[in-house]
């Protein structure tokens, strides 16, 4: 039975916070009720381990292979398909978490009983950890899903820096916290599924399993269903068991600070990173854990921080950006990243920390700003309020550091998470305060620091190791022995594969889709947003709009009144206002947009510092992005997050940053030499690789998406860095330029998501602080609003006529490979195809659906989807972090083939109960996409507006998608997806390491397209990688393949995706 260990509602937000135990068998349960459309659940175990075996990654995969009850590979993420709910799970130093999102209570509540089955009762079959963990197939080649996945991770110069830091600080007193909790590749080659059991048992027992709930929870009913799960689980033993983490002695504190000097590999030795690691108080320590964690934003966050003013808003840069991360561990972890140092500075940079620091304990009343120190306390205090209303489930992860480390009477959940008094003690704090505190834990505090140098000789290393491990397994087993290794994998696989029973399926009944609770607005618009046929009758929030002048604005305002205590104010302009031959120009505009002196009215010259700890104190949060929900991407969004008593005061400083901002030479080139430094990473980063050489091909040089493309800007970002320091004034006059025809209100689209009975005049603020600003400078205030560009306006030649040709980008920093195949779909929002497509693609790319079997099944690719984007008018095939880029379209061509009717070789038809899955999952993908007041708002605007699809669009489509036929199915199948597949109708973009760019060539031209190899020099292939791509490239990399289902899911929804 589970007893109430403690109940209440914080003093922040709504809703009731609940933690029950079990006193007979130890399991824990905590509940936030929260009135949203989706239940999240967290299910904790905490994983102490002594090895880098891997054992708590590998245990969490062979969970989701099946159970006791459901002894059956993938059946859990297909009873999700149906009950609107997705399955995941994370491992991390101290704990596993298993997570089930579903779209109400419902849908949660029926799969809850099968998942916990799978968490108490799992099958750890020899044939699941043989295909899922490691093996050797039939080439020799290693393959594995954990092995695949830590491959990427064990050269990764974050995870690099993490494990020698935490070998540095927790090794040599044999602490948990030094362990590789993913799994060394050594270490994985040699474990067996005895030793995963053996560390199953050890620890997978319910005094050590937390169950976190949040969402509109029935608690009624929840404490039935987790009661009767607890009613089958075994009584505590007579000893208590050892509680981990908690009951393993101290945690070592640094005698002194340690530096460590690794490498990773890379062609590109020009810059490295670097990482601070310090030690902070004890997790349940409330007051100074969120102290500390202010203290480092205040230093390291922000264009005005001291951090940022010493090593980034400088003459030559010594790094691009500056991250706080924190580990809430029984001893917090507080880690600095700093990205991009050059190379040969990276101990000096380590130096000039420790004097930023120094210097700010030494001489305080000159260095520490105590009103920026406050500003900084109240905005976390409202990022707290507003975390907690928009993503309550961010709370779950507080939750389970509660149950891994807190006290069992729930005291410490109720400090923690009952109130937020912290922020308003800490905002007391004096300047001696804070300086005596830096001390304690920053100047006086030894640290470890991790310099991550780039290798190219590594980076060589590394294949040739791989290629020479394969030769020597292929020697040592001959073929015998290769054939062997196969029919034991075919076994296996056979094993895994096994069907799920029909009756199993049909027994759950999909849950009734009207009980979940969809979040909704009111609408009202003003200026040359209102339409007049708009119903005004019964709508309060249009009389009150109206009331404020709404009729008369020369501003297109449009209002969606929601429960918040937050509002947003979204600005959208058309890149098309600005000429082609000032676009490029653009992104400088945005780019010093928030960091750069204003002049106001009076004459008085505002500083960059003055305007950033402006922004600081009048939001939550500020910035632009290109396009508008993943959409529209020839736009610009500037947005604001703020509390409603801010409105007024925001509208004023927006026209203030549009209009009066004055363009510095010496803020300028701080921002060209940030830019240019970030695209090292860029550079390193497969997908950014990808995205950058679709854009450059298939958009013109009118797109404001290409203009904003860093990797495209290289060359003029590189010009405008030397031309700055000759003559600054030909840049500012063109910036100038872009301003004045960027910024016109007749190219401006405001959305104001907010409680509107809260703000005090929604309309008349906008004339009397904006309107009136921008009439100063803006010539043709009230011409005819520009549209809303579509990337179909500003497709290329190539764009425009896809078909035949392949590009191959060479990366030597991947090791596997990303793929874009595209061809053209439609592109009207309501194509009559669209029901029929959404649900044909839904069907397709399911979690253990025909995609997911095929290809990542197969071993061809960690993820593979299809979406339809129909903003730029393409059907396109995704494959991420692939074995084998071409047998993967091979693969996904007999699929579609088999489905459309027309393979020679198999047919295969689409199932009812699977279709029904299919639906399900759109009704779950449209409830997560309006999971909160602001997200549901963004989303009303983006389906009414911009896709004109009525102001029932969601409505609408969830019931023509329940009407799809399978011969609509069929058509679609034919019309849309078959052409993807035909080289001339497609075009397809790879990006690879160099020893398979030669092998993917080859194959590609087989297909029958026209390759383009490195068509953007992105290899700057020398002898080195000449010798790699020899005969042997079919040997290369065979670690990347990934061969059987993980628990980890891949997004496919339809709008989520770069790809044009």
């Amino acid at each position: 039975m589970m007893e109430l260990v403690v109940e209440f509602e914080p003093d922040y937000t709504s809703g009731k916070i609940a933690k029950w135990r079990s006193s007979r068998t130890g399991l824990q349960l905590i509940m936030f009720q929260k009135d949203r459309p989706m239940v999240d659940g967290s299910f904790a175990v905490a994983t102490e381990i002594h090895d880098d075996s891997g054992c708590p990654h590998t245990l969490e995969h062979l969970i989701f292979m099946g159970s006791k009850n459901y002894p059956y590979k993938g059946l859990l993420d297909t009873l999700g398909n149906k009950a609107f709910s997705n399955t995941n799970a994370t491992t991390e130093t101290d704990v596993t978490r298993y997570t089930l999102e579903s779209a109400g209570w419902q849908s949660f509540r029926a799969l809850l009983p099968v998942y916990l089955d799978h968490l108490v009762h799992p099958t750890l079959t020899d044939s699941a950890c043989y295909t899922e963990v490691y093996h050797v197939d039939g080439e020799g080649k290693e393959k594995g899903v954990v092995f695949s996945e830590m491959q990427a991770a064990e050269n990764d110069p974050i995870s690099m820096a993490i494990f020698h830091a935490h070998k540095l600080l927790y090794e040599s007193a044999n602490c948990a916290y030094a362990s590789e909790t993913g799994g060394l590749l050594n270490a994985l080659r040699v474990l067996t599924a005895d030793r995963i059991r053996e560390f199953y048992h050890s620890l997978y027992r319910s005094d050590n399993l937390c169950l976190v709930l949040v969402g509109p929870v029935d608690e009624s009913e929840m404490l039935e269903t987790v009661s009767a799960f607890d009613d089958t689980l075994p009584d505590l033993p007579k000893v208590s068991n050892k509680r981990p983490f908690v009951d393993s002695g101290e945690i070592p504190l640094l005698e002194k600070t340690l530096v460590k000097k690794f490498f990773f590999p890379d062609t590109d030795e020009s810059s490295g990173h670097l990482m601070l690691v310090f030690q902070g108080p004890n997790v349940n320590d409330h007051l100074n854990v969120t102290a500390l964690y202010v203290l480092l934003n205040y230093l390291c966050v922000s264009d005005v921080s001291p951090m940022h003013k010493r090593l980034i808003e400088i003459d030559d840069p010594l790094c691009s950006e500056v991250d706080v991360f924190d580990e809430s561990y029984l001893v917090t972890e507080y880690s600095l990243w700093y990205s991009n140092v050059p190379t040969s500075e990276l101990e000096n940079v380590h130096s000039i920390i420790e004097e930023v620091l120094q210097a700010h304990s030494d001489d305080a009343r000159r260095e520490f700003d105590l009103v920026r120190m406050r500003d900084i306390i109240e905005r976390e205090r409202l990022l707290a309020i507003q975390t907690a209303e928009m993503y309550p489930s961010t709370l779950a992860r507080s939750a389970v550091t509660d149950f891994l480390y807190g006290n069992l009477d729930g005291s410490t959940l109720k400090s923690g998470l009952g109130t937020i008094k912290v922020y308003y003690d800490l905002a007391q704090w004096s300047i001696e305060q804070w300086t005596a505190f830096m001390r304690m834990w920053l100047v006086n505090r030894p640290h470890v620091a991790t310099l991550a140098e780039p290798s190219s000789s590594l980076a060589k290393k590394i294949r040739i190791d791989a290629k020479e491990r394969v030769r020597t397994t292929r020697q040592e087993l001959g073929k015998e022995g290769l054939a062997k290794l196969e029919e034991k994998l075919q076994a296996a696989n056979e094993e895994n594969e096994r069907k799920i029973p029909d009756r199993l399926l049909s027994e759950f009944t999909t849950p009734d889709p009207t009980s979940i609770k969809l979040i909704e607005s009111t609408t009202a618009t003003a200026g040359t947003a209102r339409s007049p046929d708009a119903p005004v009758s019964g709508n309060t929030i249009q009389e009150l709009v109206d009331g404020d002048g709404g009729e008369t604005i020369p501003l297109y305002l449009h209002f969606e009144h929601v429960t918040s205590s937050f509002c947003s104010i979204k600005i959208l302009l058309s890149t098309s206002a600005v000429s082609e031959e000032l676009l490029p120009f653009l992104k400088i505009v945005l780019g010093s947009m928030y960091s750069t002196p204003i002049e106001l009215e009076d004459g008085t010259v505002l500083s960059y510092e003055e305007v950033v700890n402006t922004l600081t104190r009048e939001t939550t949060s500020y910035g632009y992005l290109t396009g508008y929900n993943r959409d529209f991407n020839e736009t610009i969004v500037i947005d604001f997050e703020l509390v409603p008593e801010r409105y007024e005061s925001v509208i004023e400083l927006i026209s203030q940053l549009m209009w009066r901002t004055k363009f510095d030479p010496t803020r300028l080139q701080v921002l060209l030499d940030k830019l240019l430094l970030e695209l090292a990473d860029q550079k390193r980063d497969g997908n950014s690789v990808l995205q950058s050489a679709i854009k450059q091909t298939l958009l013109s040089s009118r797109s404001g998406a290409l203009a904003d493309d860093e990797l495209a800007s290289e060359k003029l970002l590189k010009e405008l860095s030397d031309q700055i320091e000759r003559d600054p004034m030909q840049l500012i006059s063109k910036l100038e330029l872009v301003r004045q025809s960027f910024f016109t209100l007749n190219n401006m689209r405001v959305l104001v998501f907010s409680d509107m009975t809260r703000l005090q005049r929604p309309v008349s603020s906008w004339a009397r602080k904006f309107v009136k600003e921008s009439g100063k400078m803006v010539i043709e205030s009230t011409a005819d609003l520009h549209g809303i560009p579509r990337t179909l306006d500003v497709l290329s030649d190539e764009g425009k006529s896809l078909g035949g040709k392949a590009y191959i980008m060479p990366l030597p920093s991947t090791e596997s490979s990303h793929m874009s195949l595209m061809t053209n779909g439609p592109s009207k929002f309501n194509d009559r195809d669209i029901p029929a497509l959404t649900v044909a693609l839904s069907y397709l790319n399911l979690v253990e659906g025909p995609l997911w079997r095929g290809i990542r099944g197969a071993g061809l690719s960690y993820g593979a989807w299809i979406q339809a984007l129909i903003e730029p008018g393409r059907i396109v095939f995704r494959v991420d972090r692939a074995a084998e880029v071409v047998g993967s379209i091979e693969a996904a061509r007999a699929i579609a083939e088999a489905y459309a009717g027309v393979s020679t070789s198999a047919t295969e038809e689409f199932e009812g109960m699977i279709i029904e899955s299919a639906v399900s999952i759109i009704v779950s993908d449209i409830a997560s996409d309006g999971i909160n007041a602001m997200s549901a708002a963004e989303r009303k605007f983006l389906q009414q507006v911009l896709r004109g699809r009525g102001r029932q669009a969601d409505q609408d489509l969830l019931e023509q998608v329940r009407q799809v036929t399978k011969t609509q199915l069929v058509d679609v199948m034919r019309r849309w997806i078959l052409p993807l597949f035909d080289a001339r109708k497609s075009s397809v973009f790879v990006v690879c390491n160099p020893v398979k760019s030669l092998e993917i060539s080859v194959a590609l031209e087989k297909l029958g397209y026209s390759v383009s190899l490195d068509p953007f020099d992105t290899a700057s292939l020398d002898d080195e990688n000449d010798e790699d791509s020899d005969e042997d490239e079919d040997e290369s990399e065979a670690s990347e393949e990934v061969d059987s289902s993980s628990d980890e899911e891949e997004d496919s929804d339809d709008d989520d995706d770069d790809d044009i």
